[in-house]
């Protein structure tokens, strides 16, 4: 009976794990496995480790890279069951792409490593050539050989495996081939459902960072990029380099990079102030700083009711800065904006999809004026591949992990990161006395939720509150009161006379307030309205004051540029914030995946980033429910929309292909 079973009846359902198709993939996710593991704890040339958190990055990464995978072998094993007579092809066709995958991903690890890139399309038209035996593609590979070795050695042993999966496989029979593949692509596809659906959970910009290299290379494939020609890349050229240059004094350089230009002596009267006496400068970017909710913001925290009274009492003897846009939120968006002086792309996160791009950097410019540069970071910089950047610019970067430790999910309070920038000025006073120092501080104690730390500095509600402004309060007060502590250090310094003092949000953020459903998502007042001021010595901004005009992360880069009387070539999108010239054409741009905005003349234009036919007007930083206005009665165009829509796409195509600054 059995023997006219097996003769009469189709064969049985064959699980995936038997399935040739499904081996494939098996040894191609260990392969794919294998490379993570090398690479997250690996380090880079100068021994700093890759990743600092590795078994944080793989809980992320291994299911992204899972769920990729498993969705290509849904569809192709989906081919097979349409083709069930052309088998054995598809699934010599399958093996072969696997075997690319497995080199792929090694050479993505190898870019990421070696040369700070994801792996592209173009990549392999520029490397995949004999040229790159002599190009200096390759001499990293040849001064790191351990990591090389172990990279090759995952593709050869991923080959072997994969062949051997073929040679065991290739007499399937016919019988039952479509069937069997409906149940594997079924599996397939709900593996890679199960595996994305939980890095839902986590920050889109750190999903954006461990995509898979297949990931990588299908969004590029199937983006349809818009088309310049030439006619239309001049008008956009002239468009980006009119709002960048207010004053319409560049001398530009190279077509080729739009925003590379000549300097020259800026019109600021603090132009070269800091070169005979350089003064030390430190920034304090405090995570969500809602400009609503500052001593010096446009709200109505002042006087008594201040949630930052320290910061207030030196904020009242500088220059105040109430309508201060970040340049974007999330923080790698503030973070790339403030540091390099430019926009963000206009869907993406440079600091995680851009790694390779090429721009100036503020601490790279003080550093060629003789500071010494520190970076101090209150969460976990390599979460948003902000330590990639950071190690490129800093002396030295300091942060909160401890020793040996693997999982990092708690970041440092804001009293244990105060005394680590206590701690570290400190110490260059002492080994370098006779340096400037530039210091960038990023807190991270008021992070939504909001939740205060431990050993705050002000008392905590028992139980806490539900509110989350109360809750808000309660951190900005303490993230004050530690930034507090600062202040009376470098007080006590002898330079405290020549000390500048920064301080903005890297972004804002929501708390209470309900919003027109119509801009949520936005980059509104809840999100990048910062406020911020700048403290110092007199011959570098002035008299006490508060400046009206709307300004923008963009905008440091040039700032402290002038002060140090840097003509050199420059690429920035920002304008000197103490440069009164033309005042009623300055303007600032905040960007996120969602929409665009537009600062000018206190009115702000929201457009909605996939149809500029989608926009609103009103008065600028009047809330989360403004009220629209025509732009007949603002100092906006009526083509302005579908203008910042066009600069910002623009801009984002020279992201996209390295054309912001030459080598």
């Amino acid at each position: 009976m059995g023997t006219i079973a097996n003769s009469s009846l189709p064969a049985s359902p064959t699980p995936v794990r038997d399935d040739l198709l499904g081996k494939a993939v098996l040894v191609t996710g260990l392969a794919q496995l294998a490379g993570l593991l090398i690479q997250d704890f690996g380090s880079d040339a100068t021994g700093h480790a890759l990743e600092v958190s590795p078994l944080n990055a793989l809980m992320l990464q291994v299911p992204l890279y899972a769920s990729g995978l498993f969705a290509m072998a849904a569809a192709w094993t989906l081919v097979r069951a349409l083709l069930p007579r052309a088998h054995r092809v598809v699934d010599l066709l399958g093996v072969l792409v696997m075997a690319a995958l497995v080199a792929v991903t090694e050479v993505d690890f190898g870019m990421q490593r070696f040369r700070g890139e994801r792996v592209s399309l173009n990549q392999f038209t520029t490397y995949g050539t004999g040229d790159v035996l002599n190009s200096d593609w390759v001499a990293p590979l040849l001064a790191s050989p351990v990591p090389s070795a172990l990279m090759l050695a995952t593709i050869a042993l991923g080959w072997v495996g994969l062949a051997a999966v073929w040679w065991r496989g290739r007499g399937a029979p016919h019988a039952g081939v479509a069937r069997r593949s409906v149940q594997a692509a079924a599996l397939f596809g709900a593996g890679a459902v199960a595996c994305y659906l939980p890095t839902r959970f986590a920050y889109y910009h750190q999903r954006q960072m461990a995509r898979s290299p297949q990931a990588v290379l299908f969004e590029a494939a199937r983006s349809k990029p818009q088309a310049w020609d030439a006619a239309s890349e001049a008008t956009a050229r002239a468009a980006l380099r009119a709002g960048a240059d207010g004053a319409q004094r560049a001398g530009w350089l190279a077509d080729s990079f739009p925003l590379w230009r000549a300097a020259g002596r800026g019109t600021s009267p603090a132009f070269g102030a800091a070169v005979a006496d350089p003064p030390d400068i430190v920034i304090f970017s405090i995570e969500s700083l809602r400009g609503r909710d500052t001593g010096w913001g446009f709200g109505d925290r002042q006087g008594a009711a201040s949630l930052t009274p320290h910061l207030d009492s030196i904020a009242r003897d500088g220059v105040t800065l109430p309508y201060h846009l970040a340049g974007g939120e999330p923080t790698p968006r503030g973070f790339i904006t403030f540091q390099a002086g430019i926009w963000e792309h206009g869907q993406l996160f440079i600091v995680a999809n851009h790694p390779e791009l090429r721009v100036d950097a503020l601490p790279l410019r003080v550093r060629a004026a003789g500071y010494r540069n520190l970076a101090f970071f209150g969460g976990n910089p390599s979460f948003d591949n902000e330590l990639t950047w950071a190690r490129r610019w800093y002396d030295e970067v300091v942060f909160g992990l401890l020793e040996k430790q693997l999982f990092y999910f708690r970041t440092t309070p804001d009293w244990m990161l105060m005394n680590r920038v206590i701690e570290r000025i400190a110490a260059h006073d002492s080994t370098h006395a006779g340096q400037p120092l530039f210091a960038y501080v990023a807190s991270n104690g008021t992070h939504t939720p909001y939740d205060l730390e431990d050993s705050a500095a002000v008392t905590a509600d028992v139980p806490p509150s539900s509110d989350r402004q109360r809750r808000y309060d309660l951190v900005l007060r303490n993230a004050d009161a530690q930034i507090g502590r600062v202040l009376a250090s470098l007080r006590s310094r002898p330079r405290w006379r020549n000390t500048v003092i920064i301080v903005v949000g890297d972004h804002s953020d929501r708390t209470s307030e309900l919003g027109d459903a119509r801009w949520r998502g936005m980059p509104t007042d809840a999100l990048v309205a910062t406020s911020g001021f700048i403290y110092g010595p007199r011959r570098l901004i002035g008299e006490p004051r508060a400046i009206t005009a709307t300004t923008s992360h963009v905008d440091f880069l040039p700032t402290i540029m002038n002060w140090l009387g840097d003509t050199s070539a420059v690429a920035t999108l920002g304008r000197d914030i103490f440069d009164t010239t033309r005042a009623s054409a300055r303007e600032a741009v905040a960007i996120n995946s969602r929409g665009y905005r537009l600062d000018r003349g206190g009115y702000t234009l929201m457009v909605d980033s996939s149809d500029p036919k989608i926009f609103g007007a009103w008065k600028s930083f009047t809330g989360e429910s403004p009220t629209l206005v025509p732009l007949s009665e603002t100092p906006f165009a009526a083509d302005d929309p579908a203008r910042l829509h066009e600069r910002i796409a623009y801009w984002t195509y020279l992201v996209d292909n390295n054309r912001v600054r030459p080598r």
